[in-house]
């Protein structure tokens, strides 16, 4: 329990000892006071020492509390750490990445600045061996100004990972906002609907999140089962897109996200028309599109953000239909 604390970071492990400490490590040493944060470290069924090393912590810090979970993925583990939260913000934070420990403090001194908003958001990097490049641009929504959630998206916002959002906890437990479990893309799915309920949202440059490609870490499906895991996810997002705004009343925003959430399933449809992955075959193509078809997102309706999307999805349509 922290009493009266800014943050709690919400950390789900997955076989990450070799990274776990510095994550930690990064929150710990930085210039939060002591009461200002707590860490929670959901173990998503973790098979190596990842638990050991939190115990450690655990024994010589207070605030960083361990949960224990069968293996559900990290949409589940990421729940379990909101239902645990008492912060004023939740922060997601992945346990093989880390923050900048010199921007924690500023971060909160904007927060309070810019009278607490609903979404305080901040930029990622990556780093992938010699190279380095920020995600999380968001380069067509104003800076360092507070906004209104819809006009951010109404102005470009492309929502991406949800550890770029940090969000107040009444804000999420208000909306009664979760992550989407058992679907790939489930960040995007999240960061949409928050961005879009947010009635004040600070866009700010702060490039306090690292995350590392490590070798090995982000790897492509080796399995058929695991490739369709991760192509029919963007369906489920689009779908979820769609069933969120018959919840909106601003017919703007609503119209916006229809054509955004269409977008991806042409997107869906078009990659895998393209694409040269020998597990992405003729009865894959088929297996998916079957799928769309039960769901009723095939063949493509629209609306989509442009002309020149509607042209080609009427291709598309040809192409498999006939």
């Amino acid at each position: 329990m922290c009493r009266n604390c800014i943050f709690s970071f919400i950390i789900p492990l997955y076989n990450a000892e070799e990274y776990i400490a510095k994550c930690i490590d990064s929150i710990i040493l930085s210039d939060l006071k002591i009461g200002e944060y707590e860490i929670i470290i959901v173990d998503d069924g973790s098979e190596d020492k990842g638990a050991d090393i939190v115990f450690s912590y655990c024994k010589s810090y207070p605030f960083v509390q361990y949960i224990e979970q069968a293996n559900q993925g990290s949409s589940v583990a990421r729940n379990a750490g909101i239902e645990k939260a008492t912060g004023d913000y939740i922060w997601f934070v992945d346990s093989d990445d880390y923050l900048d420990s010199a921007l924690l403090g500023k971060i909160k001194n904007d927060i309070i600045e810019n009278h607490f908003p609903d979404i305080f958001a901040i930029q990622l990097k990556l780093i992938d061996g010699k190279t380095t490049r920020i995600e999380c641009l968001q380069q067509k929504v104003r800076h360092n100004v507070v906004l209104k959630g819809r006009d951010a998206i109404l102005n470009g916002y492309q929502p991406s990972s949800a550890c770029a959002i940090i969000c107040k906890k009444d804000f999420i437990k208000k909306h009664q906002l979760r992550f989407y479990v058992g679907i790939s893309h489930q960040d995007v799915e999240f960061s949409m609907r928050a961005v879009a309920l947010a009635k004040n949202i600070y866009f700010s440059d702060y490039q306090a999140y690292i995350y590392i490609k490590h070798n090995g870490s982000v790897s492509k499906p080796k399995t058929v089962e695991k490739q369709y895991f991760y192509t029919i996810g963007d369906m489920y997002v689009a779908l979820s897109h769609q069933k969120f705004i018959e919840t909106l009343e601003d017919k703007e925003l609503q119209d916006y996200i229809l054509k955004w959430s269409n977008n991806i399933l042409f997107n869906l449809v078009l990659s895998i028309k393209r694409s040269k992955n020998p597990l992405i075959d003729k009865n894959f193509r088929k297996k998916v599109l079957n799928d769309m078809r039960n769901h009723g997102v095939f063949p493509l309706q629209g609306p989509f953000t442009s002309w020149k999307i509607w042209g080609l999805s009427k291709l598309l349509n040809l192409r498999y239909i006939i």
